[in-house]
């Protein structure tokens, strides 16, 4: 009996080699292993984009495997609901489905078993993506600008929250004012009754607004740098159209701020998400991802700072704020020379961070034109993967 044992919990990498020597075995079989080849593939994607299995449900069709980000993964079984090789339904190949403390042990027709980790502590995802809100809807203002008043706007749904346009929108940039001259904007987002993340837009310059810095839901994506990394573009994510964020979702966040010590730099909060129920937990991971903006910057430079160079880097910085005050920190770099820029999806750990009430982020890096820190302190992020007990 051949064993296929692919280790590692959450947030560690696996060997998936042997699962993918399975798949080219069978892909030189015949025909019948077509559905088999297409549900071994569903699983190391979803071992690939860092998914965790949480739990199996045995169906009268066979399992389904729950993965940690709401996401699921079917196994059928062999001809009219019976285990065997007969492939002219379902996966033939897929004889029994075992849950262990630890794992789960999927045992083929042909004798081959394969483990897969299993992790059963509780994990929520935030994904920001339309249908997953848990929250209670809630008002906050926008600014008519051709009425030039303020305005209720519903928030029912995380696309509620992307402001139209992406520069200078109705709810996170309100009338542009300066310097505490304008009311200011109150939005927020708060991953209620799941994670109960929530983000507001820091006081800087003497007012709430984004340019002073914050976390805001966007679905702003494009692959064309050059024409869609200006300032204008704050909110664009780099990735295909539709699908900018991780995984081929719509939705995201946007980080924008930083604090670099300069005289020419007023920044007086860093933007940060916290536990808005006030109780610490551990955020295992994030996935993390460059906009446009800062992209334009890193390959071609702009009137404000010059490309990376060979010895330039961009890193974002998060420290995690325990219920005592203590802190601890962890890095994700953004670009370490100009050819290792961030241009996919990457998975960044949190868990060292500890128990944490509140994860504030800056963005720090090589570049300085003279004022301070030259290159965009934008990113994306999404699936924020956070442990309950």
């Amino acid at each position: 009996m051949a064993a296929l044992l692919l280790t590692g919990v959450a947030g560690c990498e696996y060997d998936d080699e042997a699962l993918w020597n399975k798949v080219n075995e069978l892909e030189e079989q015949v025909d019948q292993n077509s559905q088999t080849i297409a549900t071994l593939q569903q699983l190391i994607d979803a071992l690939n984009q860092g998914k965790v299995i949480m739990s199996v449900e045995q169906t009268a069709e066979g399992y389904t495997l729950h993965f940690s980000d709401g996401s699921a993964v079917s196994i059928h079984h062999g001809k009219d609901g019976a285990d065997g090789q007969d492939g002219t339904n379902g996966d033939s190949y897929f004889q029994s489905v075992e849950v262990t403390d630890d794992s789960v042990i999927i045992t083929l027709s042909d004798g081959t078993v394969i483990e897969l980790p299993l992790m059963k502590e509780d994990i929520r995802v935030l994904s920001f993506e339309e249908g997953t809100a848990r929250f209670t809807p809630y008002t906050i203002t926008g600014y008519n600008s051709a009425a030039g008043n303020y305005y209720d706007h519903q928030v029912s749904t995380w696309n509620d929250l992307i402001d139209t346009p992406e520069y200078g929108g109705p709810l996170i940039y309100g009338d542009m004012g300066y310097m505490g001259q304008q009311i200011g904007c109150d939005y927020y987002w708060y991953d209620e009754n799941n994670t109960f993340l929530r983000s507001d837009l820091p006081t800087n310059y003497g007012s709430r607004i984004y340019w002073g810095g914050g976390h805001v839901v966007s679905n702003y994506a494009s692959t064309d740098y050059l024409t869609n990394g200006t300032y204008q573009n704050q909110q664009t994510v780099y990735g295909e159209a539709g699908k900018g964020g991780h995984n081929g979702s719509s939705n995201f966040a946007m980080h924008y701020g930083y604090m670099d010590g300069s005289p020419y730099n007023m920044t007086e909060m860093l933007p940060s998400f916290y536990f808005g129920d006030g109780v610490a937990r551990v955020i295992d991971h994030m996935w993390v991802m460059n906009s446009c903006y800062a992209m334009a910057c890193y390959m071609d430079g702009n009137g404000l700072t010059a490309k990376i160079g060979p010895e330039d880097w961009v890193k974002i910085l998060a420290t995690g704020y325990a219920e005592d005050g203590t802190t601890t920190t962890a890095e994700c770099y953004l670009c370490n020379g100009p050819d290792q820029i961030v241009t996919e999806w990457t998975k960044w750990e949190l868990s060292s961070l500890g128990k944490v009430v509140k994860v504030e982020f800056n963005i720090t890096g090589s570049s300085d034109n003279g004022y301070g820190f030259s290159q965009p302190a934008y990113f994306a992020y999404d699936d924020i993967a956070v442990r309950f007990e």
